[in-house]
C-alpha cells in the first residue's frame, strides 16, 4: 500500500504554486513556517499581499469541518511580517487523490486540477461570528481561481469602508475650514470652484470636490515617494521627496510643496496634480491665503497618512465609494456611481477568464499591450480601473508581468472621458496608482467640453465623438482643460486614439437622463443637457448637435435618453470581435424608443449576456448607487457582420451558430451582489455554465433555467433564448423561468404545463389581443387641455356621468374589480361632441400600463359599470363585450 502524503507536504507544494503565479514582490507566500504569527503558531499557507492585508489558507486533505474551524481561528491574528491583522482566511480542502501523490506528480496535480474546494471566512462586524462566502457549500476551482480569490480578499470590504469614512471626514473638515474663512459665492470661493469648472454652491459640494482633489494628490505623492519614483526634467532626475519634507513645525511650506509637484508634472500625471496645484497656487487670482491653505492641508494630510498606512490607497473601491458621496449635479448628468460589486460582475462578463481579448492568450504580453479599452462616461473610473485590474491580474496569473504592461496601457490602451474634471482626476489617480513607480509618456484621460464654446459652437461631451472623423480642435480643448493648460500641439497624438472601430472593449455606465416632460416640472427645457446651469437656448442647440453628429445612421433616441446615444457611441468605437459592456436602464430591454439599439445588438453582435435582478422594487433591481432605477447589464461581442460566427465558449473548440436566429443568454439574479468578490464569482459561474454548453433553453418546456450558484448558495438562473426581430426582449427580472417557458409555448399555440411530457402538450389556439380588441383613448385625449374633461378626484357626483379609472391606488388594486377613482366634467359646451366620442369608449376592462412586481401587480382591472380608462388604466375595448370578465381572469391567471 502506497504511503499517504502528509498534509504539510501538500501545503508546501501549494505555497510554491501560489508564489510562482505572481511576479516577485507582489506577495510573499509562507507555507508551514513556524513562528509566522505574532504570539507563536503558524498558518498552513500565509499570503502577505504587498498592497493589502494578509490572507491565511487553512487546508485539509479530507475534513471540511476542520479546515473551516482552523480558518476562522486565524482571523484577528497578526503575522510577524505584516502591520495588519488577518481579516480574511480561506478554508481549503484538497482532492482526495492528492494524498497519494508527491514530488513532480503532486506539483502537476496542483497546477492542473479544477477540483480544489474552498470557502472564504471574513471578520464580521464588531468581531462577531465570521462572514462566510459562500453562505453554504464550497466553491470549486483551480489554483489560479484560488489565487484570484486571495488577491481580492487582501482588500477586505470592511477596511475599505472604514477608510472611505476616514477620507470623507478629512474632506469635510478641510471643506469646513475653507468655508469658515471664505463664504460661499465670494471671490475666493468662486476662484476655487472655477478650477473645477463648477459653481461655488452653498451645499458645499464643490468645496468637498476641491478638497478631494488635493487629498488625492497628497496620497499619490506619498505613493510616488515610497516607490522612489524619479521626478524632474531629463538630465536632472532625482527621487521624489516625501510629503513630510515640506512640513516644518506642523506647517506646510506651500511653495516648496508645489515646486515638488512641478517636478512630478515634468514627468507626467497631469490629470492628478495640475488641478490640485491650481487649487493651492498662491499666484492664482483669488488664491487661498496662507492661513487658509494651512487650515485645509493639515486635515487632508492627516487623512492621506491614514489611507497610506491603511494599504488600500490603490483600490478603485475606495475612491469610488467616496466620490459617489461627493459628486455634484447628479440630477442632470445622472453620473451615478457604479457599485464595486456591479463593476466586478460586468467586467467579469466582458473579460472572462476563458477568453482573452484580441484573440490572445492571457500570457501574451505583446497582444495585451496593444489593446484599447475605453469608457466615454468614466465617472469615478470604477469600471475602467476594474477592467484594467482584472486584465493585469489574469496576465500575471498566466506568467506575465502586469507592471511591464503599465506604460503601454496608460499611453495607448486606456481611454477615459467625462465632462467633470474631478471625475477624470480620480480616474487618473486610480489607473496610474496601479503601478505608481512606473513612468509613462502620456495618457488619454480627458475632460470633454460641454455646453457653449467660443465662436458660438456647442459641445455635448463625449457624444461629439459620434462624428465619423476625429476632431483635433475638440481633443485639444479637452486636453487643455484636463492637463491644466498643456498646449494642444503636445497632445495631437490623442486624436488617433479615439477613432471609430478600434477599441477591443468599450465599457460604460452612461448617464440615463431623458428629454421628457420632467424638464418642465424641474424648470428646464431639455433635462438631458441641463447640467452646469446650461441656458435653455444652449440646451436646444446641444440636442440638435447630438442628432446632427449621429447622422441618419444614429440609433439613439431622445425619449430613450442619453444612454441610447452612448450605446450608439460604443458600437461606433468597438472593433470587429471587440466587446461592449454597458450598465443601462431596464427600459433598454423593452422600451419602444430602444428598438434601434436592440436590433443592432441582435443583428451585429454575438455571445450576448444580459443580467437583471428579480428585485421587489426599482432600488433592489439597480446596479448603481442611488439611481432608484431598475437597471440591466449587457455584455456582448461584435460579430463583424459574419453570416456564421465563431463562438469561443471555451479555449479549445470554436462553436458556430448561424446568425439567422440570433440568441442571447439571460441571467436573472435573486439580488444585487453585495461585494466585488461575489460579483466576480457570479460572472465566473455564468461563464462556466455557458462554456460548458449546458445552459437550458426557453424552448425546452417548463423545466426552469440553469441555476447560478456559489457553492450551495443559490444566486439566480440562466436561460438561452432566441432574440425577437423587434419589440421587447424576454426574461427581464423573472424569478421563475419555467413560467417563461410555458408562456413561450403558449405563444406558439401549445399548452405545455409543469410535469407534462412533450407528448402530453396540447394545442391551444392563441391570438394577439389586437385581433379582438381596441385600445381606448390616450390620457392626453381625455383631460384638458387637449381633451374635453376637467378631471375631478375624488368623485363628487352620486352617479357620475363620466366615471374614469385614472391612477393607481395599490390598496384597492388587490382584486379583479375596482372602483373608478375620478370623474370627468365638461367645462364648455363646445367639447360635448368630443366628450360623447370619449364616453363611447367606456368599458369594464382596463389594462395596467405601470405594471410592477410589488405594488402594481394587477394586470387587468374591471369596473362594475363601464368607465373611461385613464393614464394608468387605458381601456381595452373588446369586440364582444361579454368577454370582458373572461379577459380579466385570463390576463391575471
Amino acid at each position: 500500500m502506497a504511503a499517504r502524503t502528509h498534509e504539510q507536504t501538500v501545503n508546501d507544494a501549494l505555497g510554491e504554486a501560489l508564489g510562482g503565479l505572481r511576479r516577485p514582490g507582489a506577495w510573499t507566500v509562507l507555507a508551514e513556517t513556524p513562528g509566522a504569527l505574532d504570539g507563536g503558531g503558524r498558518a498552513d499557507v500565509l499570503v502577505i499581499e504587498a498592497a493589502g492585508w494578509p490572507v491565511a489558507i487553512e487546508a485539509e486533505l479530507a475534513s471540511h469541518a476542520n479546515a473551516e474551524a482552523e480558518a476562522a481561528a486565524r482571523l484577528g491574528r497578526r503575522p510577524v511580517r505584516s502591520p495588519h491583522p488577518i481579516e480574511t482566511a480561506i478554508a481549503l480542502v484538497y482532492p482526495p487523490q492528492f494524498a497519494a501523490l508527491g514530488g513532480a506528480a503532486l506539483r502537476e496535480a496542483i497546477d492542473t486540477t479544477d477540483a480544489l474546494e474552498y470557502a472564504l471566512c471574513s471578520r464580521g462586524a464588531d468581531d462577531d461570528a465570521p462572514d462566510r462566502l459562500p453562505a453554504s457549500g464550497w466553491l470549486r476551482g483551480s489554483v489560479r481561481d484560488l489565487a484570484m480569490l486571495v488577491q481580492r480578499a487582501a482588500v477586505p470590504a470592511r477596511r475599505v469602508d472604514a477608510l472611505a469614512e476616514r477620507l470623507e471626514r478629512g474632506v469635510e473638515e478641510a471643506a469646513e475650514a475653507s468655508s469658515e474663512r471664505h463664504h460661499y459665492g465670494g471671490a475666493r470661493g468662486k476662484a476655487l470652484a472655477g478650477v473645477l469648472e463648477q459653481d461655488d454652491d452653498a451645499q458645499g459640494q464643490t468645496r468637498r470636490m476641491a478638497m478631494t482633489v488635493i487629498a488625492n494628490a497628497l496620497i499619490f505623492h506619498a505613493s510616488l515617494a515610497e516607490a522612489d519614483f524619479e521626478v524632474g526634467a531629463d538630465g536632472a532626475r532625482r527621487p521624489a521627496r516625501p510629503v513630510e519634507a515640506f512640513i516644518d513645525g506642523g506647517a506646510f511650506d506651500r511653495t516648496a510643496l508645489l515646486g515638488e509637484w512641478d517636478a512630478i508634472l515634468a514627468r507626467n500625471y497631469w490629470p492628478i496634480f495640475a488641478s490640485a496645484k491650481a487649487l493651492l497656487d498662491p499666484a492664482r487670482d483669488g488664491a487661498l491665503p496662507a492661513a487658509t491653505a494651512q487650515a485645509v492641508l493639515a486635515p487632508l494630510w492627516d487623512t492621506a497618512r491614514a489611507l497610506v498606512a491603511g494599504g488600500v490607497t490603490r483600490s478603485h473601491d475606495l475612491t469610488g465609494v467616496v466620490f459617489q458621496r461627493l459628486i455634484a449635479d447628479r440630477k442632470f448628468l445622472a453620473t451615478y456611481y457604479t457599485r464595486p460589486a456591479a463593476a466586478a460582475l460586468l467586467v467579469g462578463l466582458a473579460l472572462p477568464a476563458s477568453r482573452a481579448p484580441g484573440g490572445a492568450d492571457w500570457g501574451d504580453a505583446e497582444t495585451l499591450a496593444s489593446l484599447q479599452i475605453g469608457d466615454f462616461a468614466c465617472g469615478t473610473g470604477t469600471l475602467l480601473s476594474a477592467a484594467y485590474s482584472r486584465l493585469g491580474l489574469l496576465h500575471e496569473l498566466h506568467g506575465g508581468d502586469p507592471e511591464a504592461l503599465h506604460a503601454p496601457m496608460m499611453e495607448n490602451g486606456l481611454v477615459g472621458l467625462d465632462v467633470l474634471n474631478i471625475a477624470v482626476h480620480l480616474t487618473a489617480a486610480m489607473l496610474a496608482g496601479a503601478h505608481p513607480a512606473t513612468p509613462f509618456g502620456g495618457e488619454c484621460l480627458l475632460t470633454m467640453p460641454y455646453g457653449a464654446q467660443p465662436g458660438g459652437e456647442v459641445s455635448v461631451g463625449s457624444l461629439d465623438l459620434l462624428a465619423p472623423h476625429a476632431q483635433p480642435g475638440l481633443i485639444g480643448r479637452a486636453a487643455a482643460v484636463t492637463a491644466g493648460g498643456r498646449a494642444p500641439e503636445d497632445v495631437d497624438d490623442l486624436v488617433g486614439r479615439i477613432g471609430h472601430g478600434q477599441f477591443d472593449l468599450v465599457i460604460m455606465n452612461p448617464p440615463f437622463t431623458r428629454n421628457t416632460n420632467e424638464g418642465e416640472t424641474l424648470g428646464v427645457g431639455h433635462p438631458a443637457f441641463a447640467a452646469f446651469n446650461t441656458p435653455r437656448e444652449v440646451q436646444k442647440a446641444m440636442q440638435a448637435r447630438v442628432h446632427a453628429t449621429a447622422g441618419e445612421q444614429g440609433i439613439g433616441h431622445s425619449l430613450a435618453g442619453l444612454a441610447s446615444h452612448f450605446a450608439d457611441l460604443a458600437h461606433r468605437k468597438v472593433q470587429a470581435d471587440g466587446s461592449v459592456a454597458l450598465v443601462l436602464p431596464l427600459s433598454a430591454l423593452s422600451g419602444g424608443s430602444w428598438d434601434g439599439v436592440r436590433r443592432l445588438w441582435r443583428d451585429e453582435y454575438r455571445d450576448t449576456v444580459v443580467v437583471t435582478i428579480a428585485g421587489a422594487g426599482d432600488e433592489a433591481s439597480s446596479f448603481s448607487a442611488d439611481t432608484g432605477m431598475a437597471e440591466c447589464l449587457v455584455a456582448t461581442l461584435h460579430n463583424n457582420r459574419s453570416t456564421a460566427v465563431p463562438q469561443y465558449r471555451s479555449t479549445a473548440v470554436p462553436q458556430y451558430r448561424s446568425t439567422a436566429v440570433p440568441r442571447a443568454v439571460f441571467a436573472v439574479l435573486d439580488r444585487q451582489p453585495d461585494s466585488a468578490i461575489r460579483g466576480e464569482l457570479a460572472a465566473a459561474a455564468i461563464w462556466r455554465a455557458i462554456d460548458g454548453g449546458g445552459v437550458r433553453r426557453i424552448e425546452d418546456g417548463p423545466v426552469g433555467g440553469t441555476p447560478i450558484a456559489l457553492g450551495d448558495e443559490h444566486c439566480g438562473y440562466l436561460l438561452d433564448c432566441p432574440l425577437p426581430e423587434d419589440g421587447p426582449w424576454p426574461l427581464v427580472g423573472i424569478a421563475d423561468f419555467s413560467l417563461a417557458q410555458i408562456a413561450f409555448q403558449l405563444e406558439r399555440g401549445r399548452l405545455f404545463l409543469f410535469g407534462a411530457t412533450e407528448a402530453e402538450a396540447s394545442p391551444l389556439p392563441i391570438t394577439r389581443i389586437g385581433n379582438y380588441a381596441l385600445r381606448g383613448p390616450h390620457a392626453r385625449s381625455i383631460n384638458e387641455p387637449h381633451g374635453p374633461f376637467a378631471l375631478v378626484k375624488p368623485i363628487v357626483s352620486p352617479v357620475p356621468t363620466y366615471p374614469i379609472l385614472w391612477a393607481h391606488d395599490a390598496r384597492s388594486e388587490r382584486g379583479l374589480v375596482v372602483e373608478p377613482d375620478s370623474e370627468g366634467q365638461i367645462e364648455s359646451a363646445r367639447v360635448s361632441e368630443q366628450a360623447t366620442r370619449i364616453q363611447a369608449t367606456a368599458t369594464r376592462a382596463h389594462y395596467n400600463r405601470d405594471l410592477r412586481f410589488n405594488s402594481q401587480s394587477l394586470i387587468v382591472a374591471t369596473t362594475e359599470r363601464p368607465a373611461i380608462g385613464g393614464r394608468a388604466w387605458p381601456s381595452v375595448i373588446l369586440n364582444e363585450r361579454e368577454h370582458e370578465y373572461a379577459f380579466a381572469l385570463w390576463c391575471n391567471s
